[in-house]
Parts: C-alpha cells; structure tokens; sequence
C-alpha cells in the first residue's frame, strides 16, 4: 500500500504533512519508489515480489504493472541461473527514472538491472536487461558524464559498475570494497564526474 500525504510546504521537522490524501493498493509491499522527474503525478514502485507498477497518482489509476521475469535466460551467467534454479524469488532493491522520464531502471536481489523505455501513458517497452553483479544489485542511478546517458550499478560483489544505458556495454568497474556495496549518488564537481 502506498499513502499519499497533503502536499504542503515543508520548513521544519514539525511541519511534515499529516493529512492523508491517496491510498494506492499495489497488490504487495513497496520496496521503492520514485516520481517521474518532469510528470510529477506519474510515481513508479518496485514491490517485494519483483512486480513493477507505475501510477498516476491523481487519479489512482494503475497505468502498468509489470512481474518479474527474466527476458533472456540463455543470455544469463551460469550464477544467475543457478540462483534462480535454487530460489526463485526475487524482490525489487531500486526503482529510479532518468533524468527526463524517457528511461527506468529497476534492481533486483538477484544479479540484474533491467531498464525499462517509457514513451507516455501506458506505453511501457523493454529496453535493456544487464546481468550486472554476482548476488543482490543494491542499488543504480543515472549518471551523464561527458553528455552520454550511463547507469552506475553496486551489489552484494563489492563492486560499482557503469554501463552505456543504451547498448548495456560496461564502461567501469571500480573495485578495492570491503563489504558489499549497497549505495551509489553520482554527482560532478567542476566538471569531474564522481561517485559515492
């Protein structure tokens, strides 16, 4: 279930919105959500079963609602398979959209990041499905160094990786962690592009 609080503006702890508005029913726990960055009534939410579902929060209207499954199982690494083989539940770690809404990407507890095109209203495609890390992907965003649109991805490996978000092609692996590695935040500082 996800609740919806009163829009209001925010200058203190005290004043946090206590009225609420909306109740969407997603079928099974919210593990993540995120709003669309331009259409900002359009909330997309990741559930502890794998399922995806993306709202139009005004009017609770469901637009889409996606189950987890694997697009291409041949093209998976024998890990991943095993895994699969072994436990076939699968939760959402992250959702997040790119930064024009044109893109999202999901995270799951099981080795891949499958990013999803969106083209407006109900018009979901898949796009690009990346067997990322070997265990959990913790977490992704987007980044765009040098104006090219990448995905940074972190896992159970201790490992972040970067991918080209439009052909999947890895550009980075930052390796040295001693712990799984269960966040990532890019962000630039004159005109370097980092990540923590």
């Amino acid at each position: 279930m996800v609740s919806w609080p009163v829009n209001v503006p925010f200058s203190a702890p005290d004043d946090l919105p206590k009225t609420l508005v909306r109740t969407l029913n997603q079928g099974s726990s919210p593990t993540s959500m995120d709003f669309h960055p331009v259409q900002q009534t359009l909330l997309l939410v990741g559930t502890d079963v794998g399922d995806i579902g993306l709202w139009e929060v005004s009017s609770r209207e469901r637009l889409v609602l996606t189950n987890f499954t694997v697009w291409d199982v041949n093209a998976c690494s024998m890990p991943l398979q095993t895994a699969l083989l072994q436990d076939p539940d699968v939760y959402v770690k992250r959702v997040i959209w790119s930064p024009d809404g044109s893109l999202f990407g999901v995270s799951y507890s099981r080795h891949i990041v499958q990013l999803y095109a969106y083209h407006g209203a109900e018009d979901v495609k898949q796009h690009l499905e990346i067997d990322a890390h070997v265990g959990g992907v913790n977490d992704l965003a987007f980044s765009t160094p040098n104006k090219q649109l990448c995905v940074i991805t972190c896992g159970d490996d201790k490992t972040i990786k970067v991918w080209e978000a439009n052909t999947g092609q890895k550009q980075y692996t930052f390796e040295g962690h001693e712990a799984p590695v269960y966040s990532v935040c890019p962000h630039h500082k004159e005109n370097i592009q980092m990540v923590k």
